[in-house]
C-alpha cells in the first residue's frame, strides 16, 4: 500500500522519458538542479523534453513496487536562464533552427532574447541575424508564442480528470488563442473541440475559471450540450422533460446538486432560443442546425413528389424483356419497384437480403440509360464499401461512390460544392443504396442537390437506423407520401444462401431451427453458417470470447485475410465486448508493443473528418507507425493520421454491429451472450446476421438469442420528418 504526505512544488531538469501514454501519462526521471540529486516522476503532460525544465506540484509516494516516486497533478515549463540554456531551448523549439543559429540569436539579442521574440517579433530584424530567412523568422515566433501558450494552458486547467490530451486538442483547434478562448468561454470547449465533453469543460470551468455551480452560463451550456448530445443518440430533437431530467437527475444529472432549478433551466433554454441556438416548436427542443435540416429534407421530398417525371411508356414490357435477357422471373413486386422509379421523381424501394434488390436496382439503371441515353446516372451509398458493391451490382464501378464524395467536400468552403444553389448536373438518374443508414443531416445534403434528378431511395427498413440523428428512410416511408415497394424474400434470387434464409426467419419473428438441435456444443447448416451453443449463463461471455479466438484462429489458418473476417458485436464493454475482444484479438493477429497502433493493425474511422477524406466506418490497415500513422484503406487511397488526430481512429478486429451498417464481410463471427442483454434487439440480431456474405458463425445462448428476436420493439427516436413530409 502507498503511503502519502504532504503536497508540495518542487523543480526537476528531465533527464529520461521513459514512458508517455497515448493520454500524456508520462514517467520520467529528473534531477534537482540545485543539488543534483535524481528522482522519478510520475503524472500528465505534454511532450516533455530532456533538458527542459519543470516546476511540478504533486506529492511524494512511497511506492512498494517501484519505490519513492514524485506524482505530479501538474507541471509547469520554467524558462531556461543563461545565454546558453536560453540557445539550448531555442534550437528545441523550431524545426531547421540548430544549435550554431539559435546561439547567434542570442548572442544578437541577450539573455531576455525569448522574452523581447514573443513581445515584438520583429526583434528578429536586427542585423546580425540576417541569416535567419524570413520563413525561419516567422516559424521561430510563432512557435515561441505556441510553446508559451501550451505551458500556460496546462499549467491552468490540468488536474486530476484533465491531462495533456485536452491541452492538445485545445492547442490544435485555437492555437495561440487557446489560453484567451477558455478564460473567455470554457463552455465552448463542447461544441467546438472534438472529444471534450460537457463533464471536461465543466470541471475546467469550475476547476481553472472559477465559474459559480448555478451561473446561468452553466446552465445554459447544460442545455445547449444536452440538445447536441441528442444527436448522438439518435434523436432529433429532446422534450423539455427529458432535459430536466438529464439536468437534474439525482444520480447523473449534469447539474445535481448544484441547486439549480426548473425555472433557471427554463430561463436557459429561452436565452438559447433567443441567440438562434435553438428552436421550440410545441413541445419539441432542436439544435438549430437540426431544425433546419428536417425542415429542408421535408421540403426537398414533397417538391420532388410533386414534380412529375420524365414520361416513359411500356416500362413493364421493357423489364419484362430485360429479365427474359438476364433468364430472371421478376416477382411482381419487383416489377412494380422498376416502374415505380422510373415513373416517379422519388421512390422508395426497401427489402433484405434474398429480396431481389440487386436485380432491380440493375434493371432500373439498365433501362433508364437505354431511355434516356443523354441524361447522367449517380450512384451513391453513405459508406465506400456500400457504393463499391453498388457498383459492381450493377456494372457501373466508375459512377458509384460515397454521398460524400459525389458532393464533393470543399475544405474552402467549409461544405461540400454541391447544394441547393449548386445542385448535381441533370436532368438524370440518384440511385441512393443503403439508405437506412443515412441519417438526417446526410439526406439534406444529398437531396438540397437533387435539384432535376430522379432520386430511387434503396434501403432495408428492418435493419438498424442510422448512427447519427434521425430515421430517415423509416419517416419517408411512414409519412405514406412517397412510393414505396417493399419486397418480399424469394430463396432462388437469395442465391440458395442459408444466412439470407436464417435473416429472413428472424426478421419475421420465428426463432431459427438451428438454435434447438438438441445439447452439442457446435452445430452447422452446409457451410453457410455454423456456431456454438452455449449453456452457463454465468460465464458465457468469457467462454464465449475464448472461442471467438479460437475460431478467428481457424479462419486466419485458412489464408483468409484481415478485411475478410469480422468480430460483431452488440456492445463496447464486458469479457465479451469490442473493447477486450479488440485487445485479444490484436494479440492473435498482430502481436507486438503496447502501442497505440501497430504497423499491421486493422482500424477503424469512427468520425468524419473532410480534410483527411476519411468518414465514419472507413476500414483499413496500419502500414507505418511513426510522427503521423499511415493507413491503407484499400484502392490505392492512403492517409497519414497526424498525432492529434488519433482519436477518430480505433482498432477494428471487433467492432459493434451498429458500426457494421453498409458494410458486408465474406465471414462474420457473431456472440450474442447474457450480458449483451440491454442490447438485444430483433433488429441487430438482424443486421449482425445480414453482414455475412459467405460464412455466418454465431457464438450465442439460445435465450439470448431468443430474447433478441422477441424484442421487436424499436427504439423511440425524437423526430417529426414523417408529420412534415405529410403536411
Amino acid at each position: 500500500m502507498a503511503q502519502q504526505v504532504a503536497v508540495k512544488e518542487i523543480v526537476g531538469v528531465v533527464i529520461r522519458v521513459i514512458f508517455v501514454s497515448d493520454k500524456g501519462y508520462t514517467v520520467l526521471t529528473a534531477k534537482d538542479p540545485e543539488n543534483g540529486s535524481k528522482f522519478f516522476a510520475v503524472g500528465h503532460m505534454l511532450t516533455p523534453r530532456v533538458n527542459d525544465a519543470y516546476s511540478f506540484v504533486g506529492e511524494w509516494v512511497e511506492n512498494d513496487k517501484y519505490g519513492r516516486q514524485f506524482v505530479f497533478d501538474s507541471a509547469r515549463l520554467k524558462m531556461p536562464s543563461g545565454k546558453a540554456g536560453i540557445a539550448r531551448y531555442l534550437s528545441t523549439v523550431t524545426y531547421g533552427v540548430g544549435a550554431a543559429k539559435s546561439q547567434r540569436i542570442v548572442d544578437a539579442l541577450g539573455e531576455d532574447a525569448l522574452e523581447r521574440i514573443k513581445e515584438d517579433p520583429t526583434a528578429l530584424e536586427h542585423p546580425d541575424l540576417a541569416f535567419l530567412t524570413a520563413e525561419q523568422k516567422e516559424d521561430i515566433a510563432r512557435d515561441l508564442a505556441l510553446n508559451s501558450v501550451q505551458a500556460e494552458l496546462a499549467g491552468m486547467i490540468i488536474h486530476p480528470g484533465v491531462g495533456m490530451g485536452t491541452v492538445a486538442k485545445i492547442i490544435e483547434q485555437y492555437g495561440a488563442e487557446a489560453v484567451q478562448k477558455v478564460k473567455e468561454n470554457p463552455y465552448m470547449l463542447t461544441r467546438e473541440v472534438y472529444g471534450v465533453g460537457f463533464l471536461t469543460a465543466d470541471s475546467i470551468a469550475q476547476n481553472s475559471v472559477g465559474v459559480p455551480a448555478d451561473s446561468p452560463f452553466r446552465v445554459e451550456a447544460a442545455v445547449d450540450y444536452l440538445l447536441q448530445e441528442a444527436g448522438n443518440e439518435g434523436h432529433v430533437y429532446l422534450e423539455p422533460v427529458t432535459v430536466v431530467q438529464k439536468c437534474l437527475n439525482n444520480r447523473n444529472g449534469l447539474l445535481k446538486g448544484s441547486g439549480v432549478d426548473i425555472p433557471m433551466i427554463a430561463r436557459a433554454n429561452q436565452v438559447l432560443i433567443n441567440t438562434g441556438r435553438c428552436v421550440r416548436e410545441g413541445d419539441a427542443l432542436y439544435t438549430r442546425r437540426l431544425y433546419d435540416a428536417e425542415t429542408r429534407v421535408a421540403v426537398s421530398v414533397r417538391r420532388l413528389v410533386t414534380k412529375k417525371a420524365f414520361p416513359v411508356s411500356q416500362v413493364a414490357d421493357l423489364a419484362r424483356d430485360l429479365g427474359m435477357r438476364y433468364g430472371i422471373e421478376y416477382a411482381p413486386e419487383q416489377y412494380s419497384a422498376i416502374c415505380s422509379a422510373l415513373d416517379n421523381m422519388i421512390s422508395v424501394i426497401t427489402g433484405g437480403p434474398g429480396t431481389g434488390k440487386t436485380e432491380v436496382t440493375r434493371a432500373i439503371v439498365e433501362l433508364y440509360s437505354r431511355i434516356n441515353i443523354e441524361h447522367s446516372i449517380y450512384l451513391c451509398a453513405p459508406t465506400g464499401r456500400a457504393a463499391k458493391r453498388l457498383g459492381e451490382a450493377t456494372g457501373q464501378k466508375d459512377k458509384s461512390m460515397t454521398i460524400h464524395r459525389l458532393l464533393r467536400y470543399s475544405p474552402r468552403l467549409g461544405g461540400f460544392e454541391h447544394g441547393y444553389d449548386n445542385p448535381l448536373p441533370g436532368p438524370g438518374l440518384l440511385i441512393v443504396d443503403e439508405v437506412s443508414m443515412m441519417d438526417l443531416e446526410l439526406a439534406d445534403a444529398l437531396l438540397s442537390a437533387a435539384g432535376d434528378l430522379q432520386v430511387v431511395l434503396i434501403g432495408d427498413i428492418d435493419q438498424l437506423p442510422s448512427v447519427g440523428p434521425g430515421s430517415v428512410l423509416r419517416d419517408i416511408i411512414a409519412s405514406g407520401v412517397v412510393p414505396t415497394t417493399r419486397l418480399s424474400f424469394n430463396f432462388r434470387q437469395a442465391g440458395g444462401s442459408i444466412i439470407s434464409y436464417i435473416a429472413n426467419e428472424v426478421c419475421q419473428g420465428q426463432m431459427p431451427e438451428l438454435m434447438s438441435r438438441g445439447d452439442f456444443e457446435f452445430w452447422q447448416i452446409e457451410s453457410d453458417v455454423k456456431g456454438a451453443k452455449l449453456k452457463d449463463e454465468e460465464k458465457s461471455g468469457y467462454r464465449a470470447a475464448q472461442l471467438v479466438l479460437r475460431l478467428a484462429a481457424g479462419i486466419i489458418a485458412e489464408g483468409y485475410g484481415l478485411l475478410d473476417w469480422q468480430v460483431l458485436v452488440p456492445q463496447h464493454k464486458g469479457s465479451c465486448g469490442v473493447k477486450e475482444l479488440n485487445k485479444a484479438l490484436r494479440e492473435l493477429v498482430n502481436p507486438g508493443k503496447d502501442n497505440i497502433f501497430r504497423p499491421g493493425d486493422k482500424v477503424m474511422v469512427i468520425k468524419n473528418d473532410y480534410l483527411l477524406g476519411v468518414f465514419n466506418g472507413d476500414v483499413g490497415i496500419v502500414e507505418e507507425v511513426g510522427s503521423k500513422v499511415l493507413v491503407d484503406f484499400g484502392d490505392g487511397f492512403a492517409v497519414e493520421f497526424p498525432q492529434i488526430k488519433l482519436d477518430i481512429l480505433t482498432l477494428a478486429y471487433a467492432s459493434t454491429i451498429h458500426k457494421s451498417q453498409g458494410s458486408q464481410y465474406p465471414i462474420v463471427i457473431m456472440p450474442l451472450v447474457s450480458q449483451h442483454y440491454i442490447m438485444l434487439q430483433r433488429n441487430l440480431l438482424y443486421t449482425g446476421m445480414t453482414r455475412a456474405q459467405k460464412r455466418l458463425i454465431l457464438v450465442a445462448e439460445e435465450q439470448s438469442v431468443r430474447k433478441a428476436i422477441k424484442n421487436d420493439v424499436i427504439d423511440k427516436r425524437f423526430s417529426m420528418l414523417s408529420e412534415r413530409i405529410a403536411r
